[in-house]
């Protein structure tokens, strides 16, 4: 394995090189492998995706940043980190740990905020880095960078959520993830991610989650989710502070699964220094909920 450069120091040279509206190449990029529809028990090996070689031709479906950082990944990421997925006949990137032990007792599914790269801010690093040390595998999903992302919503599950390109990658990975034999499948979302994750699935989670954690400023319910939950409210942004108000001020229906608020006191929307703090907080949730008993959990 090697790193010519590190992640972070590289995506600043990217955001500062890359043109606003990039030029469309000319070549297609070559078909990449869906997931595989089983994998070994070994977790720490990562899924035999196809690697992209730095050279090859860039797609011209995704464009803008995405397009070129397609093309700079194989060089700064770790050679078993960095996987290829498709959804809807498109590639599209992905970053993956796994833990050092036979079968993982959980996999967590990251989603960063609409328009984010995956390793652009210190609270996606730790949730990626920090969960396999307790076990837990993470997979972190790029969102679509050509635009913002605004899905419709739907009552279709993610597997069927047509032609939104968020949706599609969802169902993708969560695929890869299943295939690991994870007892216990988590998304965690940031911001306007989490509303977009649950558009997909008209307000629910997407089917094979078992427990889901809303990171941050987002203007949704919690209506129809119908797993555990758990919900970090950065209380010096006062946008997200009211939005949860209002979700708490809502009473829970009969039946309804454990719902759980934490209130990060001096953190703002950019959860300057609680990174690790939420990471952590997160993986001890995970352990000591209950063994999934929703009907999804069976895949």
């Amino acid at each position: 394995m090697r790193r010519i450069l590190p992640v972070l120091s590289l995506w600043s040279l990217v955001l500062g090189a890359l043109p606003s509206g990039a030029q469309e190449p000319a070549t297609a990029s070559p078909a990449v492998a869906a997931a595989p529809a089983g994998a070994g028990d070994d977790a720490a090996t990562a899924p035999a995706y196809p690697a992209q070689p730095a050279d090859a031709p860039r797609t011209a479906e995704s464009g803008g940043r995405e397009d070129e950082l397609s093309a700079l990944l194989p060089r700064l990421a770790l050679d078993d980190e960095l996987l290829w997925l498709e959804a809807g006949g498109k590639r599209f990137f992905a970053f993956r740990r796994a833990p050092a032990r036979d079968k993982p007792r959980g996999a967590i599914l990251i989603v960063p905020a609409p328009g984010r790269f995956i390793d652009e801010t210190p609270l996606i690093r730790s949730l990626r880095n920090l969960p396999p040390a307790g076990g837990y595998s993470t997979l972190a999903v790029q969102p679509p960078l050509a635009g913002e992302v605004v899905p419709a919503p739907t009552t279709e599950p993610a597997t069927s959520a047509g032609s939104d390109p968020l949706c599609a990658r969802l169902s993708a990975a969560l695929t890869a993830l299943v295939a690991e034999g994870a007892p216990l499948v988590a998304i965690a979302a940031e911001a306007g991610s989490v509303q977009a994750v649950l558009d997909c699935n008209g307000g629910a989670p997407p089917p094979g989650v078992q427990a889901f954690a809303a990171i941050g400023r987002w203007q949704g319910s919690f209506d129809a989710l119908d797993v555990p939950s758990i919900e970090f409210v950065p209380m010096r942004d006062t946008v997200a502070v009211a939005a949860a108000e209002r979700r708490a001020a809502k009473p829970a229906a009969p039946g309804a699964p454990p719902r759980r608020r934490v209130d990060l006191d001096g953190v703002d929307g950019h959860f300057d220094g609680a990174d690790v703090e939420i990471a952590k907080r997160l993986r001890g949730w995970l352990e000591r909920l209950p063994p999934p008993t929703r009907a999804a959990a069976a895949g």
